[in-house]
């Protein structure tokens, strides 16, 4: 048995509560003014008009530029009245070798701004008209434009880099030249609006083509110091850099700002538990930002040894990791505040995917994900299922023969199935199977947390993953209220 969804256990909030609190929350007085909007050592003083300034609670999700080709989700899909920021993943981060010069790119131009969309896609239900010569803005920045003029208090920011995306971060951070010139490209790009010309149609892109689309950053260097995903010229240094990257951002977007009579949102998304301060100097990173996307998830993945969590609220003894306090939620957020990380600041990682761990009798065991593909659209077939496969596609939760349980240590539900069949290439299998995952029973024990603590929100990744319902992003919004 289970607590009724959405009322997660009072004794679980209230241990974590006593953590938290004993790692420093009471001496965790909210930020001033000057550091709630991005200002702090090595920033501009800020001076944002009232009416842009940034929101002071936050329900922010992810909308990856590869939804319209996957689910089909496209900017109509997004339930713009349970979030107030939208990250759109990704920009990328470039270096020309030859000439020494950054740059900041587009990661599709097709999906991000080239393609017409027809009627029954569109926003505001108007087909896009290639042969205009007027209309310089299509694909998913026009819908977000619209999507943007339908709801007036929804902000959008573009994020840079991501796993694989941060290849040149550490390269274009060495010194102020390339910081300057970086930042001055990526607000060029993204703030400015200036888009690359020369595709179809014709007149696609160009100066000024995505001009207020934008509101802010959001970087996602994985990870300075660390060759992660593609980092290349990683250095010791990377740490140190990357909080005068920050500070160089804070600069140049409020210098824009103060131009604009606006106030550009400058987040990032860092990492989770004690490792984060491997990868940054906590307090004074986060002293040009807005705020930190905290990415409590993956903290045991497809590639660990045993069919663990993703993500835990709190621990779990069973855990690889159990020995790490910080290894979950509630410990990352405490180590965050421990760092002198505002709680004004803080916006808690949620994942809408799971894991899915083949030839596992359990939770924490050992698994077999052999003939898995993480390139398959279908459930039984991939190892990071969606909350949306789980529910609408597959249709398994609780059901078919997958059994729901709840973890009570770390206050999460998984799946098993001792007879789960799945269709691999090398042909049909019957094994048994174990399925971590988040639902809104779990992302309301956050949304508690969140409102308990007062910390600044909740970020999700991402927003095709799921339900069609909406069910895990609506356990969200209560943050907002």
């Amino acid at each position: 048995m289970y607590p009724k969804q959405g009322r997660p256990p009072r004794r679980r909030l209230a241990l974590a509560t006593a953590l938290l609190l004993g790692a420093g929350l009471a001496a965790a007085a909210p930020a001033s003014a000057a550091s709630a909007n991005g200002g702090g050592t090595g920033a501009a003083p800020q001076k944002a008009a009232p009416q842009k300034a940034a929101p002071q609670k936050v329900v922010s999700a992810y909308f990856a530029d590869w939804d319209v080709y996957g689910r089909a989700y496209y900017a109509k899909d997004i339930p713009a009245d349970k979030i107030n920021v939208i990250q759109y993943a990704f920009g990328v981060p470039t270096y020309d070798p030859a000439t020494g010069t950054p740059g900041c790119g587009i990661l599709d131009p097709w999906a991000d701004y080239q393609q017409p969309y027809t009627a029954d896609i569109a926003v505001d239900g108007v087909a896009d008209d290639s042969a205009d010569p007027d209309q310089h803005l299509y694909g998913s920045f026009n819908q977000l434009r619209k999507l943007k003029a339908e709801h007036p208090g929804l902000k959008i920011e573009i994020s840079l880099g991501g796993w694989t995306k941060s290849t040149y971060f550490s390269t274009v951070s060495k010194t102020a030249a390339l910081r300057q010139a970086f930042v001055s490209a990526c607000l060029d790009t993204f703030i400015d609006g200036d888009l690359p010309g020369g595709g179809w149609p014709a007149s696609a892109g160009g100066p000024g083509a995505a001009a207020g689309l934008f509101d802010g950053i959001d970087l996602d260097w994985e990870y300075p110091t660390s060759v992660a995903g593609g980092n290349v010229n990683v250095g010791p240094e990377d740490r140190h850099n990357a909080t005068l990257l920050a500070a160089e951002f804070r600069r140049q977007l409020d210098q824009l700002g103060t131009k604009n009579h606006t106030h550009y949102l400058l987040t990032a998304a860092m990492p989770a538990a004690k490792s984060s301060t491997q990868y940054y100097e906590l307090s004074q990173y986060v002293k040009s930002l807005d705020w930190a996307n905290v990415m409590t998830y993956d903290y045991n993945v497809p590639g660990g040894t045993v069919s663990g969590l993703d993500t835990l609220f709190t621990g779990d003894p069973r855990d690889p990791n159990a020995g790490d306090w910080t290894w979950n939620t509630t410990g990352t957020v405490a180590w965050y505040l421990a760092n002198g990380v505002p709680r004004d600041k803080i916006v808690v990682g949620v994942p809408f995917y799971g894991n899915q761990y083949i030839r596992s009798n359990g939770l924490y065991q050992p698994f077999d994900n052999t003939g898995l593909d993480p390139n398959s659209l279908q459930p039984d077939q991939m190892p990071q299922p969606t909350y949306h496969d789980l529910v609408d596609v597959a249709n398994i939760v609780g059901k078919n023969g997958y059994a729901r349980n709840w973890d009570w240590f770390a206050g999460e539900p998984y799946l098993t199935n001792k007879t789960a069949g799945h269709e691999l290439a090398s042909g049909s299998v019957t094994v048994p199977t174990t399925i971590v995952y988040s639902d809104p029973q779990s992302v309301a024990e956050r949304t508690l947390l969140i409102k308990t603590l007062g910390l600044r929100g909740a970020m999700a990744w991402e927003l095709s993953q799921d339900s069609d319902s909406h069910a895990l992003i609506s356990a969200l919004t209560p943050v907002l209220h």
